[in-house]
């Protein structure tokens, strides 16, 4: 891609007519892109900065429009994708190559995102370990096999289709596993989750699950048989429709959000696009932000106008590092998206664009200042 090319791409990000595939790309290049310095720019330098680029780009010819004039959501959009992707090309006009493919040198912190790791217990007590190199398995009382049909050494007798023998699906931090239950609902587990459930629905009146952490549902029909959630004091009733329910325990309250159908929390009716929290006062509705709830099901961590410490949960969950806050936490609000598959140095430093919060690692431990 040659710089007309790019200043194509930018134009198109600027005015708000790039493409899902553009956003991904530029996204992308902002990740495997890191500019020592760059945290020491206050927020009038790096506005004057990509102002700069722009008119570099623009060849002098034409009017740019100040970033400075824009609404301030999308101006702190553009600062973290624009001054990094055309840091780069100023600094390297005569050498593109690699852009976006390169490895990123990893030198300030080391710490890989989470992968597919989960553990599965059986109803005999037996604690298998399921395959990293897997993204899911398939349970049910006659067979226990990953997606792709390849069978789980379980070693044990435990093929029973007795409806009382319960199968627990666990991650740890840092992982994340799908599964398909015996009756054909698909579960996604969000990392530090489990789910448990019964090796076989045959004969049952009700499908009770329980849940810790979060999952995404797309519960099998069946209007015979109901499916319950139970997690965090509350019950989520269903017949078939998709959901997501984060009840982890180190969060403020626990939150179910309807994508799809209707359900019962605790006997209060939700409609597609909303979202209940759970509080001491009762279940609260109101709109739903889908994209932020489902961002990890979907590969992303994405933070909504949240104080650093719910960003950190996040980061915390699926980096498995411990977070440590030094002096005074910052007051502001953290917005955007990230991909799950990036380092947690590339996460960090986007953060500490903002200027407000700044950060040391110590092994697997993350030290929050402001």
């Amino acid at each position: 891609m040659d710089e007309n090319e790019v200043k194509d791409l930018l134009n198109r990000y600027r005015s708000g007519t790039a493409t899902d595939d553009d956003k991904a790309l530029l996204e992308s290049w902002y990740l495997n892109f890191q500019e020592s310095g760059l945290e020491e720019l206050g927020m009038d330098e790096r506005l004057r900065a990509v102002n700069a680029a722009w008119q570099h780009l623009d060849g002098g010819n034409t009017h740019v429009r100040k970033i400075g004039s824009w609404p301030r959501i999308a101006a702190a959009a553009a600062i973290l994708v624009f001054l990094s992707i055309v840091t780069y090309f100023l600094v390297n006009r005569n050498s593109t190559a690699g852009i976006g493919t390169a490895q990123l040198a990893h030198t300030k912190f080391d710490i890989a995102p989470g992968s597919n790791r989960a553990t599965l217990t059986l109803a005999s007590g037996k604690v298998v370990n399921l395959s990293n190199s897997q993204s899911g398995v398939i349970i049910n009382a006659a067979r226990l096999v990953y997606n792709d049909g390849s069978k789980i050494d379980t070693s044990a007798k435990n093929n029973s289709s007795n409806a009382n023998e319960k199968v627990m699906l666990s991650t740890p931090r840092g992982g994340t596993y799908q599964l398909l239950m015996p009756d054909g609902t698909k579960v996604w587990l969000n990392a530090a989750s489990s789910i448990t459930f019964p090796s076989t629905f045959a004969g049952l009146t009700q499908r009770n699950v329980e849940l810790t952490g979060e999952a995404y549902f797309e519960v099998a029909k069946n209007k015979a048989v109901p499916f319950r959630v139970s997690s965090a004091g509350q019950v989520v009733e269903v017949l078939g429709t998709h959901f997501d329910i984060n009840a982890y325990a180190d969060e403020p309250v626990a939150k179910t959000t309807l994508l799809q159908g209707s359900i019962l929390l605790n006997k209060t009716l939700l409609k597609p696009g909303e979202q209940a929290r759970l509080t001491s006062g009762g279940v609260i509705v109101a709109a739903a932000n889908v994209d932020e709830t489902i961002g990890w099901k979907n590969n992303y961590i994405v933070f909504e106008d949240e104080k650093i410490e719910s960003v950190m949960r996040k980061i915390a969950r699926w980096y498995n590092v411990e977070v440590i806050y030094e002096g005074e936490k910052p007051a502001d609000d953290f917005g955007g998206r990230v991909s799950r598959g990036a380092y947690v140095s590339q996460i960090l430093t986007k953060l500490e664009l903002t200027n407000k919060v700044h950060f040391r690692v110590a092994g697997r431990r993350i030290i929050v200042t402001k």
